[in-house]
């Protein structure tokens, strides 16, 4: 990490702390512990912003992740994550009808507890990303044909909307996140956390229950078939050369007891499937293919709610995946958990989560696989800061003969 983005860091959080100090609860203003941001409504400015169509959302995650036994040696680590992004109603800001925008920075830093301490393929810890201080998402989302259809250009993220993580956002493994058998089976993880990558995705919702959609992409979004990511370290690399070929990717979903006056369980079921036109080595060394290909299916379900209408109960995923063998990673990989919001009485925002993956590496490579199974627990200590407790058990990490690792973790989440 540079000395300006340490400079450039201390300077937000001075701004802010002015910002904190300035604003002295009213009868109309929630007190420091109340409101949603640490630094508030800025005088009235975020809440004129928003009359306007604007949202500007600051956040910062703090995580410290460390191995107690197995792995590749015991200890700790510190990753930090911190995230910009302005959103726009083109239509309240400019007139321009059913259109949106979206930009966003992204700065990670810190060092990489599967790196450094537990040797597992499926990542440890979400936020665990290249260092740098980068341009994350810029998009614009236009709706027509009266909302059915929508249309998003620019820098975009696959995994926000292909084989999305449901009820398993919660979890910290990355894993939870997009599934292994779109990352580590594509080139250089794809156009997902934390590299966007140039592409337009249609959607079409022809009612409200039911959608499709279809998107390419750049299909490497490091421009670097080698992995090494400092070549777009900055986000701004814009390389849409045929060699590194395209990501197109394909999802049908249907989504049910979500609207207004719904009282069944909601749920949410999709399919799909990518198709990567680049060259993929098989594991011999000696044949090669133009593409790489995948399908799998996803679902989420709540099961048990606390009260009609409301978001506290029990709520349960299913994701599964997979690809050809003989040029992928893992030939399939499948998880599966819990989610409850608000289980313990007067913790109505605090949620325990419970989740399993198991990845079934190709057996070209080795016939082992390796599984995480997490539990972990969401603390909402003010509107704007929330502590995670965590615990994995790595399972054969890397595939191989790595003892297995127990890996406990601490996070905590400002927004600012």
């Amino acid at each position: 990490m540079d000395s300006n983005r340490i400079l450039l860091w201390f300077f937000f959080l001075g701004c802010s702390a002015v910002f904190t100090l300035a604003q002295a609860p009213t009868e109309t203003t929630p007190s420091f512990w109340e409101r949603d941001t640490l630094t508030g409504d800025w005088n009235g400015l975020r809440s004129s912003w928003a009359e306007k169509g604007v949202d500007l959302s600051l956040e910062y995650h703090a995580e410290a992740m460390g191995v107690l036994s197995g792995g590749t040696r015991r200890g700790v680590v510190y990753e930090g994550l911190g995230q910009g992004t302005l959103d726009a109603d083109l239509e309240r800001l400019i007139g321009w009808r059913k259109l949106s925008f979206r930009i966003s920075t992204l700065w990670t830093h810190g060092a990489s507890p599967s790196g450094k301490l537990i040797g597992d393929d499926l990542t440890a810890s979400y936020i665990d990303a290249y260092d740098g201080l980068r341009l994350y998402e810029l998009w614009f989302d236009q709706l027509f044909w009266d909302d059915h259809f929508s249309l998003r250009v620019g820098n975009l993220l696959s995994d926000e909307e292909f084989s999305a993580a449901g009820y398993g956002y919660i979890l910290m493994n990355a894993a939870f996140g997009q599934p292994a058998h779109i990352s580590a089976n594509t080139l250089n993880t794809g156009p997902a956390f934390w590299m966007a990558g140039l592409g337009t995705r249609l959607r079409y919702n022809p009612t409200k229950k039911w959608y499709a959609q279809a998107a390419i992409y750049d299909g490497d979004t490091f421009d670097n078939p080698g992995g090494n990511p400092s070549i777009n370290q900055s986000g701004l690399h814009f390389n849409l050369s045929g060699q590194q070929g395209w990501l197109t990717m394909y999802e049908a979903g249907h989504l049910f007891n979500q609207e207004d006056g719904d009282t069944g369980l909601p749920g949410w079921y999709r399919i799909g499937g990518w198709l990567h036109t680049g060259t993929f080595n098989e594991h011999d060394g000696i044949n090669q293919h133009d593409n790489n290909w995948g399908l799998y299916f996803a679902g989420d379900q709540m099961v048990w709610r606390e009260t009609a209408g409301d978001d506290q109960g029990l709520g349960i995923f299913y994701r599964v995946g997979g690809g050809p063998e003989n040029r992928s990673q893992f030939k399939w990989v499948m998880d599966t958990g819990l989610n409850y919001k608000g289980l313990f009485p007067s913790r109505n925002e605090d949620i325990v989560g419970l989740g399993l993956v198991y990845a079934k590496h190709s057996d070209d490579l080795t016939t082992d696989h390796e599984m995480v199974i997490e539990a972990t627990y969401s603390i909402q200590v003010t509107p704007w800061m929330t502590v995670q407790p965590d615990v994995q058990w790595i399972s054969r990490p890397g595939g191989g003969t790595t003892p297995d690792a127990w890996v406990a973790g601490l996070k905590a989440i400002f927004s600012f």
